[in-house]
């Protein structure tokens, strides 16, 4: 059915396209590299502790704790082992370490652990493309437990609510 131009109306073709646009805007914002950055931060928004997540898309992300380098490297190793997790490298430095770990199906999850102040240390989790972002963001949690549990925590973000 084709609509008369001369009163100002579209086509219906013309209309279907539009609504096609809408569509993929729509789809767009809720896949790919987009949506998990909004679900990571809500999700550090929301645990009163002084960590900020991010997702980088194709299965890495990253976080920033207000916390010492080597007592969050202490956590993530104690976070590995409450998750029964195999270590199958692990490289300590000064400034960084490098821990790859396996689960039971042999998934695996690097962490890259970087000092980046004296009271500020940084992590970034790779699965790499076709893994888990959920297994980094359960290891997150289980590490953001750890540092929690032994007071390694320098700021307490728990009086922000008050």
């Amino acid at each position: 059915m084709k609509i008369c131009r001369s009163h100002g109306r579209c086509k219906k073709s013309t209309m279907k396209c539009g609504v096609l646009i809408i569509l993929l805007i729509v789809i767009a914002c809720h896949v790919g590299c987009t949506s998990p950055i909004a679900i990571n931060t809500m999700g550090a928004a929301g645990s009163n502790t002084p960590v900020a997540f991010g997702s980088e898309g194709g299965g890495r992300g990253e976080s920033f704790w207000i916390a010492k380098y080597e007592d969050v490297m202490k956590a993530a190793l104690s976070a590995g082992k409450a998750l029964s997790l195999e270590i199958e490298e692990k490289r300590i430095e000064d400034d960084q370490t490098f821990i790859r770990f396996y689960d039971g199906k042999k998934e695996r999850i690097d962490l890259f652990i970087e000092r980046r102040t004296d009271t500020m240390t940084s992590i970034r989790f790779r699965v790499g493309w076709f893994g888990s972002v959920a297994f980094g963001r359960l290891l997150a949690r289980q590490i953001m437990y750890e540092v929690t549990v032994a007071e390694y925590f320098l700021e307490d973000w728990t009086l922000m609510d008050q």
